[in-house]
């Protein structure tokens, strides 16, 4: 009987220990919106066409094509993406052709 209670008291102090360590900690989870995330998707997008652009400044050829390519696989993953619908799309990748 007595090592019933001790396995009781013991129980109960872990479970309060456990209950009182997952109330007191401060990791709260940053939910974006769909807007954000899609702001960041593009900047994303942009950055990668910038960083890929930019050692070609001096080749218009490889430039070009290299730019394409980019927009192609920009334009596929972003019909694959569930934010996005196929006018927005257009203008997305509009708007990705005219940088760089």
């Amino acid at each position: 009987m007595d090592s019933q209670i001790i396995y009781s008291i013991f129980g109960i102090v872990i479970f309060i220990i456990i209950i009182i360590v997952t109330m007191r900690s401060k990791s709260v989870d940053v939910v974006q919106s769909s807007e954000e995330k899609k702001t960041e998707i593009i900047n994303s997008y942009k950055q990668e066409l910038r960083d890929s652009l930019e050692p070609l400044a001096k080749d218009a050829d490889a430039r070009v094509a290299k730019k394409s390519e980019l927009l192609k696989r920009f334009s596929q993953e972003l019909s694959q993406n569930i934010f996005f619908d196929d006018e927005e799309l257009r203008e997305i990748v509009l708007e990705l052709s005219k940088e760089g």
